[in-house]
């Protein structure tokens, strides 16, 4: 595998691995979001890689955060806004980022 080959496989991992804390720091800073995947400048993606990502976003991890509270997503509008538990969880997540 090629060493570019490789660090694009990385970037999709990290990609795909922190979508839900990546969610849930845009709204921290932004009232309503788009539900599309947040991606970095300097991470690169396949086309086929941001299919798998907005799937995975879509059916996985924006229903997750939904169940517990943390988001309200509106499917017809395709946007996020806080749930009404969102400042709780975000400060779980924020615990755990500095241990």
């Amino acid at each position: 595998m090629s060493e570019q080959a490789a660090s694009r496989r990385g970037d999709f991992r990290t990609v795909l691995r922190e979508q839900q804390q990546r969610v849930v720091v845009a709204l921290a800073a932004e009232e309503t979001i788009d539900a599309t995947p947040i991606v970095q400048e300097d991470e690169s993606l396949s086309c086929e890689e941001y299919i798998t990502l907005v799937y995975e976003l879509h059916h996985i991890d924006l229903p997750e955060l939904q169940a517990a509270g943390v988001i309200e997503f509106d499917r017809r509008e395709e946007t996020l806004r806080q749930g009404t538990d969102f400042d709780e969880a975000r400060s779980l997540r924020e615990h755990r980022a500095d241990q």
